[in-house]
């Protein structure tokens, strides 16, 4: 049976997500800010939610149609079979968003979300009561232009919660967002990958996964897991098939910070992602920085005024950053920063990208080998 499946992302990483999807081998897909859609029977849902680095959720869209009033809405809701998924003891949590529609009040669209689901569970079992002492099914409501989506979160826990970090500094990046930057970075296994300030390690760790092409999620489990209308062994066979696409390369990843609680944080996470093997820790000023190696890629979340709030103290440090690295030519460097001026110290990126950490917008600079001659720059 196909389904209609939804995943979302960090705005700006869409194109990271496209190509992950292209590369499980899915095709027809409808891009939106922030969201992917496409079809795939139930194997997708769990393979979906096993591969994918850089997706925040997994969903099951259950129906779309137009939502002009509530009785629309009523109605479009409790045509849903929902008699077919959620068991009696089911727990019908409902959450929602409004945007450009008519009603836009959210609670309200919940409430009656809500109410036609509870009907329609009504009339199919032949009972009045709802214990909701079960299984948990998180639907979503969400209205776009007076056009209501209904879907169902099959992830449970975002995705960016992979189970290793333990620890973590200042500011730290999400997991889906620091795997995203290495894969929009384009590095290579072979190359050496450096971040000079590694914080809590999340962008070398990602990057270990990467390089070895092990699954983000072959270690944790799925809320979808527990639903008795999916077949459960398209997790097994999903967990069984990220297995066999493993490697073992030698990686050459090195990360360093000033504060030495950083960089214990950094070795215990990698630890528990069992990628310590693969990651060198060491604690460094940036006005120390150096590396033996002819070429390598820097990938680094600079602190952009949420760590270190004194604007003076921030762009020496940035000053102090560009002149440790000007000497490397050979070396990719790709800096994530929400630094207002950021260019106006590094000077121009090749290649600027608009994403967001959180609710704070950042760009993503990439300053290319300029032995092999400056490429074009984009917006």
């Amino acid at each position: 049976m196909k389904h209609d499946i939804v995943v979302t992302c960090t705005f700006g990483l869409e194109s990271v997500l496209k190509r992950e999807l292209f590369s499980l081998g899915y095709r027809d897909l409808q891009i939106q800010d922030g969201r992917i859609t496409f079809a795939a029977d139930e194997a997708g849902i769990a393979r979906a939610n096993v591969f994918l680095r850089s997706a925040d959720r997994v969903y099951v869209k259950l129906s779309e149609f137009d939502a002009y009033d509530f009785d629309q809405l009523f109605k479009g809701v409790r045509k849903i079979n929902w008699q077919d998924m959620i068991p009696v003891d089911g727990i019908m949590h409902v959450k929602g968003r409004s945007r450009k529609s008519k009603l836009s009040s959210v609670p309200a669209c919940q409430s009656v979300t809500k109410k036609a689901i509870v009907e329609k569970m009504r009339l199919s079992y032949g009972i009045d009561h709802f214990p909701e002492n079960g299984t948990r099914f998180p639907i979503e409501i969400i209205l776009e232009k007076n056009r209501a989506q209904v879907t169902l979160d099959t992830s449970g826990a975002a995705l960016f919660k992979r189970g290793y970090r333990l620890h973590t500094g200042d500011a730290p990046l999400k997991e889906t967002l620091a795997a995203g930057l290495v894969l929009l970075s384009g590095w290579k296994p072979g190359t050496p990958v450096i971040d000079p300030f590694c914080g809590a390690g999340t962008l070398l760790i990602e990057a270990a996964m990467i390089g070895r092409n092990i699954a983000p999620g072959i270690n944790r489990n799925f809320l979808a897991m527990e639903w008795a209308f999916l077949d459960p062994d398209i997790w097994s066979k999903a967990k069984a098939e990220a297995l066999s696409r493993m490697n073992h390369h030698k990686l050459e990843l090195f990360g360093y910070d000033i504060d030495p609680h950083a960089i214990d944080s950094a070795g215990l996470n990698a630890k528990n992602a069992d990628m310590d093997n693969a990651i060198h820790f060491a604690r460094r000023d940036i006005s120390e920085f150096q590396f033996s190696g002819e070429s390598a890629c820097v990938i680094t979340n600079l602190p952009y005024g949420e760590r270190i709030g004194d604007r003076d103290t921030l762009d020496e440090l940035y000053r102090t950053f560009r002149n440790g690295l000007s000497p490397y030519v050979k070396f990719d460097k790709h800096i994530f920063t929400a630094h207002d001026h950021f260019q106006e110290i590094f000077g121009r990126a090749d290649k600027k990208r608009k994403l967001y950490n959180g609710n704070i917008k950042c760009h993503f600079y990439s300053y290319f080998n300029q032995a092999k001659g400056r490429k074009e720059s984009s917006p």
